[in-house]
């Protein structure tokens, strides 16, 4: 028997038997085996990472999201040895966002300083820009000089452009498209588009995608003659510019196979935009990594006349997979007993710790004594890191006892970015928590106008969005993504138990004592990030005053802040 028709009944072999080579970072938990189903395979297949904000590390205390970029490095190895056996073509593709989030990436003078470098050791085909690599001069021209380079034409930034001071030149920051013909025959053009962000450094330049899809140069690459158009997207799948580049290529082409691998809203997320295009997410941090596969591509009834094709479906797949050693063993390994690590996924892993140590990232500060989520409770509830944040961290990490005026610091939510879980916090966890590094600055105000100030950022209350159904069997299962999409339920590789999700205020203080007059001063802190929004609503609140924020403490700032409460409030904590 060929080994291709092995493949399928020998990976569910190797879940069968669970075999798990130690691997992953130091300290990393594995997850429990479980049955998972072979992976469907079509003409074109796509692995897909997006936003992985510097977790190249993997997630060293959740074992579903265990694995580092040196075992995805291994899992594309075979996953390749796979699709040549198969003769079926495979593209890997990330969709940008490659820092703030994660002391891999951000425990540098310049994010990505470490991290990039290890990124580039893996072979993506298609690589697209994030709003992430934008917000920063230094960053952005990093990116331009320094990583888009090193991919050639396989980094595609169709709608976003660096303004060159050496040349006085504005010229796309990577490349604005790129066609390219697979292994096994498929021809792509393929193109690389950021949303509409306005948030961009002032070196960068991002046109709009309606204005991109009527260029010149794009309405020129719809006539090549190719097989498949995908799109490298840091765009949500569902916004009005992912459907906009669709629908720019369907309307010079009625039946193309068209496949968008989006990003940017974190989650994990397929749509079907017609019969023959198609959208996909991976989710954030390197917990998911993203697989489709299109069968179809190469039915030759459409080449001559597209219209034959149109309304003809393609044979599409999506699947969500958990990003730990178990998974990527499952689907890559063609016999139980191979090898699973290769050389240079374990080189990637080796300088990965070696980087780490390097960083301090593991060195404790204290202990925390529970789990605070980010999203899973309201804000009111004490398992709520905004809880947590609101009446410990701010007091604590960031108000001066030495000022005479009771204080209350306003922050916005957005500014945390994932939950903080029980055990060591470490250096690695201030990035993890949170990741960006918005100043403090304050005016001092009547109790009068700083009680209201909270209610007039915040428009809307709290709601919680429905949660999904849990499995009808018993079995026990991990907490983690249970996905419904155009497809509906079934995508998630792994099966689990849905985590609840509320949707938090924009903005949350510290609070006050409510035994204040409305004519006692208060200092009221927020952070620059949002001053722009605080003048008009102190206008608003009183008008007979102006007030100039100064700054508050220049030692703090949002991502110090936790230094200082996990010393003083957890450093004696035995973990």
């Amino acid at each position: 028997m060929r080994l291709l028709t092995l493949l399928p009944l020998l990976a569910a072999t190797v879940a069968a038997h669970g075999l798990i080579e130690k691997r992953v970072q130091p300290g990393a938990p594995q997850p429990d085996p479980v049955d998972l189903k072979p992976l469907i395979w079509g003409d074109v297949n796509i692995i897909q990472t997006t936003d992985t904000h510097g977790w190249l590390s993997g997630n060293t205390k959740e074992e579903s999201y265990s694995a580092d970029f040196g075992d995805f490095a291994s899992f594309l190895f075979h996953m390749r040895q796979q699709a040549n056996h198969r003769r079926k073509d495979l593209l890997v593709v990330d969709s940008g966002d490659l820092h703030d989030g994660n002391g891999f990436s951000d425990a540098t003078p310049l994010d990505g300083q470490d991290s990039n470098p290890i990124f580039e050791k893996i072979n993506y085909d298609v690589l697209a820009i994030g709003n992430h690599e934008l917000y920063v001069n230094a960053v952005a021209e990093d990116t331009y000089k320094n990583f888009a380079p090193k991919w050639g034409r396989r980094y595609v930034t169709s709608n976003v452009f660096f303004k060159d001071g050496l040349t006085n030149k504005t010229v796309p920051l990577g490349n604005l498209y790129n066609k390219f013909r697979m292994k096994f025959g498929t021809r792509v053009m393929s193109y690389g588009f950021l949303f509409n962000f306005n948030g961009n450094a002032n070196n960068t330049v991002v046109e709009a995608a309606n204005v991109t899809v009527s260029a010149p140069w794009f309405q020129k690459t719809l006539k090549e003659d190719v097989d498949l158009y995908l799109i490298a997207g840091h765009v949500p799948i569902r916004w009005t510019e992912a459907v906009t580049v669709v629908n720019a290529i369907r309307a010079a082409h009625p039946s193309k196979p068209i496949v968008l691998m989006g990003g940017h809203l974190h989650i994990r997320d397929f749509k079907q935009y017609d019969e023959r295009a198609v959208g996909m997410a991976s989710g954030r941090f390197m917990e998911t990594v993203g697989w489709l596969s299109v069968d179809g591509v190469h039915d030759r009834t459409c080449y001559k006349n597209e219209t034959v094709c149109v309304g003809k479906n393609l044979t599409v797949t999506r699947r969500y997979l958990d990003n730990n050693v178990y998974t990527f063993k499952t689907h890559s390994l063609a016999h139980p007993k191979q090898k699973f690590d290769t050389w240079r996924g374990s080189k990637i892993t080796k300088e990965i710790t070696q980087i780490r140590q390097s960083l301090n990232l593991s060195n404790a500060l204290g202990c925390a004594p529970q789990d605070y989520y980010l999203s899973r409770y309201p804000v009111t509830d004490t398992r709520s890191l905004l809880n947590l944040l609101a009446n410990e961290v701010l007091p604590i990490g960031v108000v001066n006892a030495s000022r005479p005026n009771p204080a209350q610091v306003i922050i916005n939510s957005g500014s945390q970015r994932f939950d903080l879980l029980k055990g060591p916090f470490t250096i690695d966890d201030t990035y993890i928590v949170s990741p960006f590094h918005d100043d403090f600055v304050y005016a001092t105000l009547p109790y009068k106008v700083a009680k209201n100030i909270v209610g007039e950022l915040n428009n809307a209350p709290i709601q919680k969005r429905a949660i999904p159904p849990p499995p009808t069997n018993n079995v026990t299962l991990t907490p983690g993504y249970v996905t419904n999409d155009d497809y509906g339920y079934g995508g998630d590789d792994w099966p689990h138990a849905p985590i609840p999700y509320v949707n938090a205020p924009n903005y949350i203080a510290s609070p006050l004592s409510s035994s204040l007059g409305d004519n006692d001063l208060v200092d009221v802190i927020w952070l620059s990030f949002f001053s722009n929004l605080m003048g008009p609503i102190l206008k608003k609140l009183d008008s007979t005053t102006s007030y100039t924020p100064v700054t508050y403490r220049s030692d703090i700032n949002t991502n110090t802040m936790y230094l200082n409460f996990v010393k003083t409030k957890w450093g004696n904590n035995k973990c």
